[in-house]
């Protein structure tokens, strides 16, 4: 993070605490260089899960998808919904 004051590029993080409903984060920083301290907004980046298939085309992960298919190569097997549901989550 670059200081305001003098535009060095070290600064140390002093203090972290949520903002928003868990959406920024703030920090207060001090400079490595000048001690002076400032605040800096961070927002948390979602980024999606992307799923590589064999023919090297990009998919996002379908949590559905999973699940249909791990209920379709237990048909004949007495696994309920449920303990597939918590497989996924493992």
């Amino acid at each position: 993070m670059k200081c305001p004051f003098c535009g060095y590029t070290e600064s140390k993080v002093i203090d972290s605490r949520p903002t928003d409903e868990n959406e920024r984060i703030r920090r207060r920083r001090e400079c490595i260089q000048c001690s002076k301290r400032f605040t800096t907004y961070e927002t948390i980046e979602d980024v999606p899960i992307i799923v590589i298939k064999k023919d090297r085309s990009r998919e996002v992960f379908d949590r559905n998808k999973i699940l249909k298919g791990m209920l379709r190569a237990c048909e004949k097997r007495k696994v309920t919904v449920a303990d597939l549901d918590a497989k996924i989550d493992e």
